[in-house]
């Protein structure tokens, strides 16, 4: 039994944004409310696994998340439409979020049946998110525009999941799902645009099925 394993792995994400007010919302009459939307994206990746022993193994699993983007809806006052006739009463924003992901998780798994295995695994992942640009923002504010709230450029998150592991001939294959969520704040605040003022936290919350197969 070789002490480690490589693979490669492919995988479906599901993820929303879970949103925490500003004092400074109740300050304001111009934003009602803000409802924030799920997107959906695909992640391609490798790993490395070590076994630490029959019962638990190491993985080191860095991935590249594609068209992970996330949406927020402001939802105006009827007091702002009626002072500004032109705006429209909802105004969806677009926040990009093509990531390198870098999540370690320990294995704890079954005894072998046959050519079947269940696992249990969790651990922390750090992200850095490849479309925040804080050059773009920088710019928007100096042209005296209010772009989206700026993402960090990184975070980290906890997860946790089950997956199986399938013997094949020559490889093994083994769907899991997966729930994870950002452990600090996503947004950058800007007390002076409004898109961002209003909201304190900004954080991420994903479930992943992924389908890795193994030597």
């Amino acid at each position: 039994m070789q002490p480690f394993y490589f693979g490669i792995s492919v995988g479906y994400n599901s993820s929303t944004l879970l949103t925490t007010r500003h004092p400074a919302f109740l300050q304001q009459n111009d934003i009602d409310r803000i409802e924030p939307h799920s997107s959906n994206g695909i992640e391609l990746g490798f790993s490395g696994t070590a076994r630490l022993s029959n019962r638990f193994d190491l993985r080191f699993a860095p991935k590249l998340v594609l068209g992970g983007s996330k949406y927020l809806s402001y939802y105006f006052t009827d007091e702002y439409l009626q002072a500004n006739p032109g705006k429209q009463p909802v105004e969806n924003i677009k926040l990009p979020a093509n990531l390198l992901s870098f999540p370690l998780d320990l294995k704890l798994k079954s005894d072998r049946m046959r050519n079947f295995r269940v696992y249990m695994f969790g651990g922390l992942r750090y992200d850095r998110n490849l479309s925040a640009n804080a050059s773009e923002y920088t710019a928007a504010k100096q042209l005296g525009q209010n772009p989206p709230p700026l993402f960090r450029s990184y975070n980290w998150a906890y997860e946790g999941g089950i997956g199986f592991n399938i013997y094949m001939p020559f490889s093994v294959i083994s769907p899991e799902i997966k729930i994870g969520r950002s452990i600090g704040n996503n947004q950058v605040r800007d007390a002076e645009n409004p898109y961002s003022a209003v909201l304190d936290k900004i954080r991420t919350q994903s479930i992943v099925f992924t389908i890795n197969i193994e030597q």
